[in-house]
């Protein structure tokens, strides 16, 4: 449970575990992000052409350019931040499991069914009772609703950074320096440039802030979109469903070996 996002659900923790916790919160993001594309690959693909049907024109538009463009420092990470923050509110308030069901087990056999395949085997020769654990505590109802978050979080994420990277090599193919002049009033902080076969491609520093603009927005609205649209939250709710599910299953068994011990 530590090491899967659940440190919350462990009733016994020593300090050294207190210390080494954050690392593994740390892993388990990493693997959540991994996991997130390979899982989800189809729907993000299907998702992400949509998205950039929407955002093109506005990538092209003088007014993103002059605003976006220009911000540099303070402002456009409070920008970023105001999205990131709403976004995080909204998932908060949207996806938050029914844990009450969630941790209820139909007898031994749901329970073992719920196991992550390894814990199962190992456990195969112990007797459950289903209603052995103790009632969900804050602590572990806030982590369990942090799980939920987190999985619609990271999907967002990905998506933001796909859309990031699609529109800073659109604009470094499309977008010339004279277009960027006309856009912004002034010369652009370039970063790098290259002339291949008589044309100059330009990586601006305007141009990274307003793709990176795009992908926050875009991270933003596939948190809001997705909670309107069944078929995503259908496939966003299955899937951290059942991770928050075995983790309850894992501290039912938990419970039961304690009391088997005792």
């Amino acid at each position: 449970m530590r090491s899967n996002g659940a440190p919350g659900l462990v009733p016994r923790r020593s300090p050294v575990r207190a210390l080494i916790g954050p690392f593994l919160l740390v892993g388990f993001m990493v693997r959540s992000l991994v996991q997130s594309v390979l899982r989800r690959s189809n729907a993000m693909l299907a998702v992400v052409p949509l998205l950039l049907v929407a955002l093109t024109l506005s990538f092209f538009s003088t007014e993103v350019w002059q605003t976006i463009g220009r911000l540099r420092g303070l402002p456009i990470v409070l920008t970023a931040a105001l999205f990131v923050g709403l976004a995080a509110a909204f998932a908060t308030r949207q996806s938050r499991p029914d844990l009450d069901r969630l941790a209820r087990f139909d007898g031994s056999d749901d329970l073992r069914a719920a196991l992550p395949p390894r814990l199962s085997g190992r456990l195969a020769g112990v007797s459950f009772d289903a209603d052995s654990a103790p009632g969900l505590r804050r602590r572990e109802r806030t982590n369990l609703v942090a799980i939920s978050v987190w999985s619609q979080v990271v999907t967002a994420a990905v998506i933001g950074l796909i859309v990031f990277g699609f529109f800073v090599v659109l604009g470094v193919l499309a977008v010339d320096e004279p277009a960027i002049v006309a856009w912004l009033g002034q010369e652009p902080s370039i970063v790098v440039q290259l002339t291949v076969d008589g044309h100059k491609y330009v990586l601006s520093t305007e141009l990274v802030r307003v793709s990176a603009f795009l992908g926050v927005f875009t991270g933003f609205y596939f948190i809001v979109s997705s909670s309107s649209d069944p078929r995503l939250r259908a496939d966003l709710a299955s899937d951290h469903e059942q991770h928050v599910r075995a983790c309850l299953a894992v501290r039912q068994a938990y419970w039961e070996l304690l009391r088997a011990g005792s």
